[in-house]
């Protein structure tokens, strides 16, 4: 065949994939890494130049759930002499399953050893392959260069490849027979495996009326018309005088390109793949055959196992370790502050990875940076106003600001699915495109965002998160301890909601106040909290609260968002599910998505939720500074609330434009109160088990809640237009 320079377009290849392996002891000595897979119930064996380092998480690739058997690549010296005997092997092997090889020897285009173990070589894969399991089975290797430079044959063995006269031109058998096996038995075999459709079809094809005659006597016999031809040029060498008792049908071994014919890519799906058997060398679909006695065959010196293995899953195995290294030199540049899974998602776009990206992890991560920059610019006394102190926060949080830190950190990310059919045969010489996509300023800040959440989940404490700021120079100088130490996690049971609205349930138990008494005791107050605060008098006075305002509104929606995040994400995004979802056997509805929790968030952040539980808990009776107008609006809405049934979650929203703003103000700066002097043990004891019920109700009816905030969406654009 033709043979033509591969190039290939899977851009930038990570050093673990491309540098040149390291040898010593002048050049003696090559320094491997050997990487372990556990394939379903294989074992899998990939060489790399350079040491990887693996999440635990497995995943899967055409019906096959693949494992790291290790976190880390394990080391191994070999000689020269047994490198250029892995290279020659894994040269033979690719150059047959791309058919690059001529008739009688391997690809002139071959790389050599040099070209794997020299420095300054051009960007290529090399990623090499060893048959073994718990370790390299040099024996094999050797078996394999022995039938393929020394012509040293095996018999053929059934389940097996097999090659006649030279081991460079391999077949799969399609069917055995002898003497007496009748021609209708293999017709029938074609059309049991799919080659044709029906009988007649088989009859066109072969020109053959007669279907009492065996098999035999139709390739003997030159008095039966021309059929196809590859029939005739069988009858033509056909010798009846050969010993052999049993004869074999055989195709050309399929192209390695020929895997997954029918296959969902962006999924890594296959139809052929769903079953116990899974794609094979053993099966092709041509009807094109040629014919072998049984002495005239040999067997392929490698499993069929192997074989099938490496020619299902090597391309997408290589896309995969590229997803691999560059989320561990993300991983190693950000000094290991972040669990190494959750790396791999923070810097997975949705266009690389649709089911699990980095989209759920910024939304935490934008109100992790919420709140360290608002409590971080509340420190300073100078900044007495609420307006100045968010214009500096917006600075801060901006896509800007937020692009050009993300920059220093000079990482590669997953910005596009890679088409495992672009990964060429990295055996002969290869043109790599290294171009990656670029990413916009917003996925660029996104990421960012990401990484942080990514960082604060860890192990759910703010300290890995500044270290990442100080890591890219984000400009954090916070230093009060108390509003940096400790965690906003609630604590709940794994008992199911009743699936009633919880102040449905509340307002039977106590209802809202019946007559409003208005200026009482702060003192009472803090016995309904349960603690002294210095500073509720400010948070209670009308002209003085805006500051601490500022900073309650993100320490709520970084209690509500992070709650809310990993309660969602017990239920909504396992690893199972994200599989399923890629699968189509779980609706990508069913799947935790950045609307959920937004939609979560604005559940239980909105004037309408923020103000009812401030006047269910009688915020209103001690606030300083009232003016009779809001107090005239404030008994007006509590009239509706009272009345209220609350049958439905949405019910409490839509007193967002009714309720005063001050009362989610007030709600939010008692919240940075307690902040303040009891730090985030305070908070969540406090608030956090006010918000309890609500939280789980919002976990457990996420698909209601989602599905109702992009109905009132859907409306609101059409009436738009």
């Amino acid at each position: 065949m033709t043979e033509t320079t591969n190039v290939q377009s899977i851009g930038y290849l990570p050093p673990q994939i491309s540098s040149h392996y390291i040898t010593f002891e002048k050049g003696s000595k090559v320094l491997l890494f050997l990487n372990y897979f556990q394939v379903d119930d294989q074992s899998l064996i990939l060489i790399s130049p350079r040491n990887f380092e693996y999440s635990n998480l497995s995943f899967t690739m055409f019906s096959s759930n693949i494992q790291p058997t290790n976190r880390t690549s394990k080391k191994l010296i070999v000689s020269i002499e047994q490198f250029k005997s892995i290279v020659s092997f894994n040269i033979l092997l690719f150059c047959d399953l791309y058919q690059n090889n001529s008739a009688k020897t391997y690809s002139k285009q071959a790389r050599s050893t040099e070209s794997f173990i020299n420095p300054n070589q051009c960007d290529q894969v090399n990623i090499l392959t060893v048959p073994g399991e718990k370790g390299i089975d040099f024996q094999k290797v050797q078996q394999f260069l022995d039938c393929k430079f020394k012509s040293i044959k095996q018999l053929y063995r059934s389940n097996s490849l097999v090659y006649m006269d030279s081991p460079y031109k391999l077949y799969n058998v399609l069917f055995r027979f002898d003497k007496n096996t009748l021609l209708i038995e293999y017709f029938r075999f074609l059309i049991d495996n799919q080659i044709y459709n029906e009988l007649s079809e088989i009859q066109q094809h072969y020109q053959v009326t007669n279907l009492d005659i065996t098999l035999y006597k139709f390739f003997d016999s030159k008095e039966l018309p021309n059929s196809m031809n590859s029939v005739q040029a069988i009858r033509k060498k056909f010798n009846n005088q050969t010993r052999d008792q049993q004869f074999y049908l055989l195709q050309q071994m399929k192209h390695i390109n020929q895997m997954h014919h029918q296959a969902d890519y962006q999924n890594l799906m296959c139809p052929d793949c769903q079953n116990t058997s899974k794609c094979s060398f053993l099966v092709s679909k041509s009807q094109q055959i040629f014919l072998a006695g049984e002495s005239e065959l040999f067997a392929y010196p490698v499993r069929i196992e192997y074989v099938n293995l490496i020619g299902r899953l090597f391309s997408q195995l290589i896309c995969q370790m590229m997803h691999f290294a560059k989320t561990q030199n993300v991983y190693n540049r950000m000094n290991n502050i972040a669990q190494i899974e959750r790396i791999e998602e923070a810097i997975s776009c949705p266009s690389s990875n649709l089911e699990r990206n980095y989209q759920n992890l910024e939304m935490l991560g934008d109100s992790v940076i919420k709140y360290l920059t608002s409590a971080m610019l509340f420190e300073d006394k100078g900044l007495n106003n609420e307006s100045l102190l968010s214009s500096l926060r917006i600075k801060l949080i901006t896509n800007k600001h937020l692009s050009d830190v993300y920059s220093i950190l000079q990482i590669r990310t997953m910005n596009s699915k890679i088409h495992y059919k672009k990964v060429r045969n990295h055996m002969t010489t290869t043109i790599n495109d290294v171009d990656d996509f670029k990413l916009s300023r917003k996925q660029q800040a996104d990421i960012y965002e990401a990484i942080c959440g990514a960082c604060y989940i860890r192990d759910y404490e703010f300290s890995d998160v500044i270290k990442f700021f100080k890591l890219t120079n984000f400009g954090f100088q916070g230093v009060f301890p108390s509003f940096y130490t400790g965690n906003c996690l609630i604590q709940f049971s794994d008992v199911k909601n009743c699936g009633i609205y919880p102040l449905k349930l509340q307002k039977q138990i106590r209802p809202f106040v019946q007559n409003s008494i208005y200026n009482q005791s702060l003192d009472k107050f803090e016995q309904f909290l349960g603690c002294k605060l210095s500073r509720l008098n400010e948070a209670m006075t009308v002209e003085d609260y805006e500051r601490l305002e500022f900073l309650g509104d993100a320490i709520l929606e970084f209690l509500i968002v992070a709650n809310v995040h990993k309660e969602c994400e017990k239920y909504y995004y396992s690893q199972d599910q994200q599989q399923m979802c890629r699968e189509g056997k779980l609706e990508s509805k069913l799947l935790l998505c950045p609307g959920m929790l937004h939609t979560a968030k604005i559940s239980l952040l909105d004037n309408g939720f923020m103000g009812t539980m401030a006047l269910y808990h009688g915020y209103h009776q001690y606030a300083i500074g009232l003016c009779q107008e809001t107090q005239n609006e404030i008994e007006k809405v509590l009239e509706a609330l009272r009345q209220e049934e609350f049958n439905e979650f949405y019910l409490i929203n839509q007193y967002s434009t009714q309720i005063p703003k001050i009362m989610g103000d007030l709600w939010e700066s008692v919240a940075a109160c307690i902040m303040i002097e009891y730090g985030w043990e305070g908070v969540v004891k406090i608030y956090g088990e006010l918000y309890k019920p609500y939280i789980q109700y919002v976990v457990q009816n996420i698909y209601s809640i989602y599905d109702y905030h992009q109905l009132i969406n859907r409306n609101i654009q059409i009436e738009k237009n």
